[in-house]
């Protein structure tokens, strides 16, 4: 069973209590920061061990997430929240066709098992939206792995309530004998800041070095 579990957080006694008001006031306080990742480990890692290098990078990126505690905060009925985990929501395609689904999956177990699991789930959806039911403690992850996009801008971003971040990337390219990959990453600004989106392009290259 997916973990839901939340705790709420006290404004009056936050310490970015004057920074979260301040961005409040912002009609669009979201913001997108792009940087290039290296990924050769993971690809050594993916061909040694015979798994998916998306659903891996999703993975990575999600417990990643969770190791850093704003990217957990969340607005529940106007309250600010706090989960204690987020899940991976992402788009994906069968080779042979053109149109893209999304599909909610549990953040849980090794990588290779997510990886499995998550790869039998998505084999056998055919509706537009699969997996988990809609929920708002995820990370919304995408690719467009056949563009080597330096930056990817979101839909759906004019609810200043959201606070779910987005992370797309496109493909991988050679650079000097490296496999790089730029990943764009998308965040609302009352609860992110540069400081928390750069601990997390450091945390996950760390993560992809220790495969």
């Amino acid at each position: 069973m997916a973990e839901n579990k939340y705790h709420p957080i006290d404004i009056n006694n936050w310490d970015r209590r004057d920074l979260y008001d301040h961005f409040s006031r912002l009609k669009l306080p979201h913001f997108a920061v792009a940087a290039y990742i290296d990924v050769t480990r993971l690809l050594e890692y993916k061909r040694h061990e015979g798994l998916s290098f998306y659903l891996s990078l999703i993975y990575l990126t999600t417990k990643v997430l969770n190791g850093i505690d704003n990217f957990r905060l969340r607005i529940i009925d106007g309250q600010v929240v706090s989960f204690d985990t987020i899940h991976t929501n992402f788009t994906h395609k069968r080779p042979e066709e053109e149109v893209f689904r999304f599909h909610t999956a549990p953040f849980e177990g090794t990588l290779r098992q997510y990886v499995e699991t998550t790869s039998r789930a998505i084999a056998s959806q055919t509706t537009l939206f699969g997996g988990m039911s809609d929920i708002s403690n995820v990370v919304y992850c995408s690719c467009t792995p056949n563009l080597d996009a330096t930056a990817l801008i979101n839909p759906g971003m004019e609810d200043p309530d959201d606070a779910i971040p987005r992370v797309n990337w496109g493909k991988y390219v050679e650079r000097d004998g490296r496999w790089m990959i730029n990943i764009t990453f998308t965040a609302n600004h009352r609860f992110i800041d540069g400081y928390h989106v750069g601990l997390f392009f450091e945390r996950l290259q760390a993560a992809i070095n220790e495969l």
